[in-house]
């Protein structure tokens, strides 16, 4: 095995020594021969390593994409939040001044308060509960409005808040006008009721208030404006209720009926104004 190894080396030294001697062209000849021999593995092995370097880039680059397409989103995310944010605030602002305008244009004394919850919870009564109370001024019995019209009536009053009967509930009423007709009526609210039959009785949506047993003669008409006529001494005259939806005939024939489009939604209070003292 030795004597092996050192024939070998004796065959490479001695291949070498004839290289070395050999006349200059044969020897670039040789040269060449090999050259063109290993340029094919040289190019093959030079598109390997460059493949294998652009895809380690592309992997590379594609994790950089993805970290930036995440703070991208987080950006838009904040973006969007910060827009429904501003958009509440100028919202918000716009009905403070709304309802400061009003409140100034309107010559009733009254005090500001926000909606802080509605109803008792059993979903039979239309109430509301104001953030403020006797420590304001206020009392049962007092007119409740916004700039688009009547609210309803404080009925129960603490030191710091008071609840609202809304003229939505059935219980509610209210003498009012027909304002381009000039006749009067006792307004009240539809209420909550149930429908069906037996035991399969649900629970409706309030239904539109209503003046009932108006005169045949009266022209009443559809879209006239209904206001507040003062009588009673519990709501001030000129606010405006509502506006007339429909006219009907009672089933006798004797009377009429007018249900009435309540000026405010009262599904969205959030701001009101309880009228107190009469005008300024």
């Amino acid at each position: 095995m030795r004597h092996r190894k050192y024939l070998i080396w004796i065959t490479l030294g001695t291949f070498l020594l004839v290289v070395i001697n050999l006349p200059g062209s044969f020897s670039v000849f040789l040269r060449g021969v090999c050259r063109e021999a290993v340029a094919t593995y040289q190019g093959a092995l030079q598109r390997t390593l460059s493949g294998i370097h652009r895809t380690s880039s592309a992997v590379g680059n594609f994790a950089d994409v993805i970290k930036e397409r995440d703070r991208l989103k987080q950006e838009l995310a904040e973006s969007r939040s910060q827009i429904r944010f501003t958009s509440s605030l100028v919202r918000e602002n716009a009905e403070l001044r709304k309802l400061l305008d009003f409140r100034e244009s309107s010559g009733f004394r009254t005090v500001p308060c926000e909606v802080v919850a509605r109803d008792d919870g059993c979903g039979w009564w239309q109430t509301i509960r104001l953030n403020r109370g006797r420590s304001s001024g206020i009392a049962e019995n007092m007119a409740v409005i916004t700039p688009a019209g009547l609210v309803g009536k404080t009925i129960e009053v603490s030191g710091e808040t008071c609840d609202v009967l809304l003229l939505s509930d059935r219980s509610f009423k209210v003498s009012v006008r027909f304002e381009q007709e000039g006749s009067f009526g006792i307004l009240r609210g539809g209420g909550i009721s149930l429908q069906g039959e037996h035991e399969f009785d649900v629970l409706c949506a309030a239904g539109a208030p209503q003046v009932d047993y108006l005169r045949n003669d009266l022209q009443i008409r559809q879209g006239e404006t209904v206001v507040t006529s003062g009588l009673g001494g519990v709501f001030p005259g000129g606010l405006v209720v509502g506006r007339v939806r429909r006219v009907y005939a009672d089933e006798t024939g004797l009377y009429r009926h007018v249900e009435v489009d309540s000026a405010c939604d009262l599904a969205r209070l959030d701001k009101v104004l309880v009228v107190w003292g009469g005008r300024r």
